[in-house]
């Protein structure tokens, strides 16, 4: 009985010892997960030098897109939310290239044919109004103007007591005697001057050519058809002169809208013309020339 519990047990220890399974090990892998923060910096495409940038729309359910192309390489990026803010654009400023204006004159004018006749220098004033052009550079201008000047000179020649160019007897275009009395110095003048500007900061320098019409009063005597005809009548003539001339001008810009200027011109007109002032058709013209030279100061304004 003893032989068998003993071989009883050894059968029990190796079936117990024969039965256990191999335990197996826990092994844990660790993934490392690195959080990247998201920084968003704010450049101008033109520092980013992009070459092309195209939005496209996402179509059924699909993100938008953005085609970013630098240096030749392109790079699609889906976008989840766009908020697009355009820069402000400043409305294109109107260039003037047309400029009007007006001036109040004041100088003095010296004529060689009232000079002959002792005429002190004649004082005048007077108005006028500007209109220049910018052409082919913004400094350059081109313009032209109208000026209207009064003389007030009282100086009367008589003829009576004086000798002159002027005295002796003329015909009219009728044949009509006419007998040189006196001429006033005292007259009305209009000018169209031509110029050419070119600004050099505040200073403005022009050139330019000139036409003016002076009306000067004058008195002759004549018949009045009383029989016997005789020169019996003191009769006026309005005597004209048209010059035409040159003129060197300069500004200076004291504001935006006034600038003071200096205006120097010569010209010369080769006859005088006279007309009845009461009778147009008694007319006729000399051949007297002469000179003029104007020295006048400007106050200018600019619209």
């Amino acid at each position: 009985m003893l032989p068998n519990k003993i071989l009883l047990l050894f059968l029990l220890f190796t079936s117990v010892a024969f039965s256990q399974e191999k335990k197996v090990d826990t092994v844990y892998v660790y993934e490392e997960v690195i959080v990247h923060d998201t920084i968003y910096i704010e450049k101008s495409l033109n520092e980013l030098k992009l070459e092309n940038v195209i939005f496209t729309k996402g179509e059924n359910n699909e993100k938008d897109k953005l085609e970013i192309t630098k240096n030749g390489k392109k790079i699609q990026i889906q976008v989840d939310s766009t908020n697009i803010i355009l820069p402000k654009i400043k409305p294109k400023e109107h260039i003037k290239s047309w400029f009007f204006g007006g001036k109040l004159l004041l100088g003095i004018a010296n004529n060689s044919l009232f000079k002959e006749l002792n005429a002190p220098t004649n004082i005048g004033s007077g108005l006028g109004i500007w209109i220049k052009k910018q052409l082919f550079n913004p400094n350059f201008f081109v313009g032209f103007g109208f000026d209207g000047l009064y003389f007030t000179s009282p100086f009367s020649f008589d003829a009576s007591q004086n000798d002159s160019a002027l005295n002796g007897y003329y015909f009219t275009e009728n044949n009509q005697p006419k007998l040189f009395q006196s001429v006033e110095n005292k007259h009305f003048q209009m000018q169209i001057p031509i110029q050419f500007y070119y600004k050099i900061k505040k200073f403005t320098p022009s050139i330019g050519l000139f036409a003016s019409v002076s009306n000067y009063k004058a008195a002759f005597k004549g018949s009045s058809g009383s029989l016997p005809l005789s020169l019996d009548e003191t009769q006026i003539y309005k005597a004209q002169a048209i010059q035409v001339g040159y003129l060197v001008e300069l500004h200076h810009e004291l504001t935006k809208h006034i600038s003071v200027g200096i205006n120097f011109s010569s010209g010369k007109s080769n006859n005088l013309v006279f007309v009845n002032k009461y009778d147009n058709t008694q007319s006729f013209k000399t051949q007297n020339s002469f000179t003029e030279n104007r020295l006048l100061l400007q106050l200018r304004y600019k619209l």
